[in-house]
């Protein structure tokens, strides 16, 4: 037997929303900056079905240079076993969990056996961009 929704009757379109988000598999994720009260405004939503709802998957979902430089993540919530508990990345969170990433400190990124090349990597890039600029800008100063 299906019910029917009357769409427009807060009750219903509640319950509905709730449906539609258990269904998805959706969970919301509140983000916290160290020394601040969370920000409960504006959560960011994770899948189940896409990227997972793992302290990594919402690394991803905010910036990809975050997840290279993550040391540990505070967490609050139902995911916690206390509160704060500190998490590592593989960590999965539940609905309406507060995280906080602790990103590693310039001193740990030196000792990490990748910097070396990731700071070479950066240099390439961004002399190879200052290069470009300057050869269009003598392509304009010819014509």
């Amino acid at each position: 037997m299906h019910k029917r929704y009357n769409v427009g009757e807060p009750l219903e379109d509640d319950a509905l929303k709730s449906m539609i988000w258990d269904y998805l598999g959706l969970t919301r994720i509140y983000t916290k900056r160290k020394g601040q009260p969370p920000d409960l405004a504006e959560p960011v939503v994770l899948s189940a079905i896409r990227k997972g709802t793992s302290v990594k998957s919402l690394c991803q979902n905010v910036s990809t240079q975050m997840l290279r430089d993550f040391n540990f993540a505070m967490v609050w919530g139902k995911s916690a076993k206390h509160s704060p508990q500190r998490c590592g990345v593989n960590h999965p969170l539940a609905d309406e969990d507060v995280v906080q990433i602790v990103t590693k400190t310039n001193k740990q990124q030196q000792n990490d056996k990748n910097y070396q090349a990731m700071v070479q990597g950066f240099s390439d890039k961004y002399h190879k961009k200052k290069l470009e600029a300057k050869k269009k800008k003598q392509g304009k100063l010819r014509r």
